[in-house]
């Protein structure tokens, strides 16, 4: 990833976008990690450097787009501790959670659909869970990104931790972009951005 110098930006509207996963390697590319990897595709686009925070719970990387500062956070604990993370990073700072997008899996949305929602029940999410546990709220945006159902006779905890089939390989990348492009469109039009994501469809049915 390419390193760039980011701009402090005072006095300006501020969006945080979390994307959740599982930091350790052998979770690397999972279904469960998607939240996170759309966000690192999205630092490599536009070139936004992560760096460590002190406490070691988050990385963090700064963006200014138009009239508006946009932090990405990735959380460095597990996902079911997620809300460690979220809470480390909002100390100190006065920030409406609706100004808040966690991007993260979800196996009840089909493979390929988009869901962008203010405020909803955590849906059997840890992640989620940890989240609104932590921050007794859970009145923030959530992206979600579907992973599809687990096939019958799988336990679905061991589904969202096995990587993406050969066959849908493609359109996880094409999923991806769309996931960034919600993600750009956000701070001009919040309306905009979850109808292009409730109308997102996949070409191919996998």
């Amino acid at each position: 990833m390419k390193n760039s110098p980011q701009k402090k930006v005072e006095n300006k509207d501020k969006l945080i976008f979390v994307g959740l996963w599982n930091p350790q390697k052998e979770y690397k590319k999972t279904r469960h990690n998607i939240g996170a990897d759309s966000l690192f595709a999205f630092c490599e686009k536009y070139n936004i450097n992560l760096k460590n925070h002190k406490s070691g719970k988050f990385q963090i990387g700064s963006y200014e787009i138009d009239d508006c500062e946009l932090d990405v956070v990735v959380p460095m604990v597990s996902m079911n501790n997620s809300g460690e993370a979220l809470r480390e990073y909002l100390k100190n700072k006065n920030i409406n959670y609706e100004n808040i997008v966690v991007i993260h899996d979800d196996i009840d949305l089909a493979f390929g659909r988009l869901r962008l929602k203010l405020g909803s029940s955590d849906g059997g999410h840890n992640g989620i869970k940890s989240i609104n546990s932590v921050i007794n709220s859970a009145d923030y945006f959530r992206l979600r990104i579907g992973v599809g159902r687990p096939p019958t006779g799988t336990d679905p905890a061991e589904f969202v931790l096995s990587r993406f089939s050969s066959e849908e390989v493609e359109e996880v990348n094409f999923l991806v972009e769309d996931t960034i492009d919600i993600v750009r469109v956000f701070h001009k039009d919040r309306e905009l951005a979850i109808k292009q994501a409730s109308e997102r469809r996949i070409i191919d049915v996998v």
